[in-house]
């Protein structure tokens, strides 16, 4: 163990605090001696139509397959025990299933990026989540994890635009505060097999923040010693 960073399987993971507030202003989530250095938002996916990662190649795969299938329907034969007509009936279910799914999916991904907001501060890196709790009230989930020099941040080449893994958690369960988390649909299908990763998502200067709380982490421990 370093620090706020513990091993786990081979992998570091990081020591999280998380609180919920009704109201609050940015003192309440700062601590009296730490400095504002960036905030920003999720610069792309906070849109209905901006589809991301997995869930735009399952877009592509619903329209496809509805495709196909409905151009199988001259290979079914009339006279057949399932015949032509209940062909159709199957293919229109199924491709009204895929029609639903797909605006769930961007209504998903849309209501977690655009409700997301990230800080880096002298000593820690902040997400804050708007969200509703179980008595549908609105509360801001603040996620937080002081700078390590043992964490190793890395950029992740998501497209279009990069992110910054600042953390990763043993368990989704230390993100249960925040209701369903961090997660939506844009996420790749092993997100979180191993250790449960918490990313600035699509921020454009991802490589300079990275620097930014690396060198926080080197001048804390520094200042420690």
């Amino acid at each position: 163990m370093h620090g706020n960073v513990v091993q786990f399987n081979g992998v570091q993971m990081q020591i999280p605090v998380a609180k919920t507030y009704i109201r609050p202003d940015l003192e309440d989530i700062l601590d009296s001696e730490e400095q504002l250095l960036w905030s920003g938002q999720p610069t792309y996916g906070g849109r209905f139509f901006q589809a991301v990662g997995t869930e735009k190649l399952c877009h592509i795969g619903f329209f496809w397959g509805a495709a196909i299938m409905w151009c199988t329907l001259p290979l079914v034969y009339p006279e057949a025990r399932m015949g032509r007509s209940d062909a159709v009936w199957v293919y229109a279910i199924t491709t009204i299933v895929f029609i639903c799914i797909s605006p769930r999916m961007a209504y998903q991904r849309q209501y977690v990026l655009s409700n997301l907001v990230y800080v880096v501060t002298d000593k820690r890196a902040i997400v804050c989540r708007r969200g509703k709790n179980w008595r549908l009230k609105f509360r801001l989930y603040v996620f937080s994890c002081q700078h390590s020099e043992a964490y190793p941040y890395s950029v992740i080449p998501t497209r279009p635009i990069p992110s910054l893994q600042v953390a990763t958690l043993i368990s989704r369960i230390q993100l249960k505060p925040l209701g369903f988390g961090l997660s939506h649909p844009g996420q790749p299908p092993l997100w979180g097999r191993i250790g449960e990763p918490v990313v600035f998502e699509f921020v454009p200067n991802a490589e300079e923040l990275r620097e930014m709380i690396k060198t926080c982490a080197r001048e804390g421990n520094a200042n420690s010693d």
